[in-house]
């Protein structure tokens, strides 16, 4: 309980961080320009997605140690190694493309990106590997001290700066996080030694799982982002700011699952070493239940209120747009259920069957959300991902409860279940 209870905290931090962030942009920004920053943040997400298949997946599932004991030490040093590869990948990809547009005169290129997003990831990262090693209380400094960091920088600008454009908000986020992501690194890595570069064709045995984990992450990510690129080329950065601050305090929903499931990533990993496979449903069916639960009353909390809280946080702007809190609601809940039933799939090792079932509903959303935009506007890309969500999530489950039926039949060890 100790360690559900820091990881919350731990969440929580984020969830401040996050909801700070915007919140401050919000008000002082212009729509066009919080568009800008929000889309670039959407990019990171997405990006993030990505290096959880190549890399955080693989520290995720496998026995907690403290990084110094084999297996564990050879593990973790290729994926130090892979991790690198792709945060400079990462950051010249998304150069090039702030800088193309940028020259095309689009308001959101914003070259700064290329500093926010790899800082963005290398934090992830770090966070990622202290709870996979089962130390949430240090990954709770970790996000703190990037809490703290980020609002003296963005405190600063303001003074300095105001307005501040999206490529001063990008700057300023990528120094928070990339200034305390290179401290915890340095001090998660102490006494591990260097890998040679020549050993990271090790990476080749785990490519073929870290394959399925990339698609399914990447056509999840799709699904849940998609609407902020073809709302912001349909209509404008302004119209995805619409849609960004009413989802905003909704956040905390899917964020409370992602702190959940830090933890009891391990409890399942546990269980399904011990063929738990009762207590293994059973911690699931109650994460469920309590997410029903919590987002009900959240959303009915900031419905209702959404008028005085647009007025107390907004300035009065999107007063007249919470109509949309209602299917971002929805779609936060069915973003929980997913968390939690995924990240079951996942250590049973169901990596294939999940990623085709994610590529599928990725497909069903894309297609609704262009249909709904057409339709409805710009909210319409809403009610779309709740479509394509709603679908993946009774796939999810079937494959869930199925996977868990064929494990609890295996006379063999439960971890070969759905390999």
């Amino acid at each position: 309980m100790r360690r559900y209870l820091t990881s919350a905290i731990e969440q929580a931090l984020s969830s401040l961080l996050n909801l700070g962030v915007n919140l401050v942009l919000i008000r002082l920004t212009a729509p066009e320009q919080y568009g800008a920053f929000a889309l670039w943040a959407n990019t990171a997400f997405v990006i993030s997605g990505l290096q959880a298949a190549l890399t955080l997946i693989h520290l995720q599932v496998a026995e907690q140690g403290d990084g110094l004991s084999e297996p564990r030490l050879s593990l973790e040093r290729l994926m130090h190694r892979i991790t690198q590869l792709f945060l400079l990948a990462s950051g010249v990809g998304v150069l090039a493309a702030a800088v193309i547009l940028h020259l095309r005169g689009n308001p959101v290129g914003a070259p700064a990106a290329a500093l926010f997003v790899p800082a963005f990831l290398a934090q992830q990262y770090v966070r990622a590997l202290l709870f996979a090693r089962g130390l949430p209380t240090q990954a709770t400094f970790q996000t703190g001290a990037v809490l703290a960091l980020a609002a003296m920088l963005l405190t600063g600008g303001e003074m300095l700066f105001a307005p501040m454009s999206a490529n001063m908000i990008l700057t300023l986020m990528g120094l928070a996080y990339g200034v305390v992501a290179a401290a915890g690194y340095w001090r998660a890595t102490r006494g591990q030694g260097g890998m040679a570069w020549s050993g990271i064709g090790g990476f080749a045995s785990y490519a073929k799982q870290s394959g399925w984990v990339f698609l399914g992450v990447t056509t999840t990510e799709l699904m849940a982002r998609f609407y902020a690129f073809a709302v912001i080329a349909a209509h404008g950065p302004a119209a995805l700011a619409a849609l960004a601050a009413t989802q905003l305090l909704l956040r905390p929903i899917p964020l409370l699952a992602a702190s959940w499931s830090m933890v009891a990533r391990n409890d399942l990993v546990r269980r399904r070493e011990a063929g738990d496979w009762r207590g293994f449903g059973l911690l699931i069916a109650l994460t469920l239940a309590g997410g029903v639960m919590v987002a009900a009353a959240w959303t009915a909390l900031v419905h209702f209120g959404w008028r005085p809280l647009s007025t107390v946080l907004f300035h009065g702007k999107y007063a007249d747009d919470g109509w949309m809190v209602l299917l971002w609601g929805l779609s936060a809940f069915i973003n929980f259920c997913q968390i939690a039933i995924g990240i079951g799939l996942q250590v049973l090792k169901a990596f294939k069957v999940l990623a085709l079932a994610n590529a599928a509903a990725s497909l069903v959303a894309v297609a609704a959300i262009l249909v709904a935009m057409h339709a409805y506007g710009p909210g319409g890309a809403i009610l779309g991902t709740v479509i394509g969500q709603g679908i993946e999530l009774l796939v999810m489950a079937a494959l869930l409860v199925g996977g868990m039926r064929a494990a609890s039949r295996l006379p063999t060890t439960p971890q070969t279940a759905a390999a």
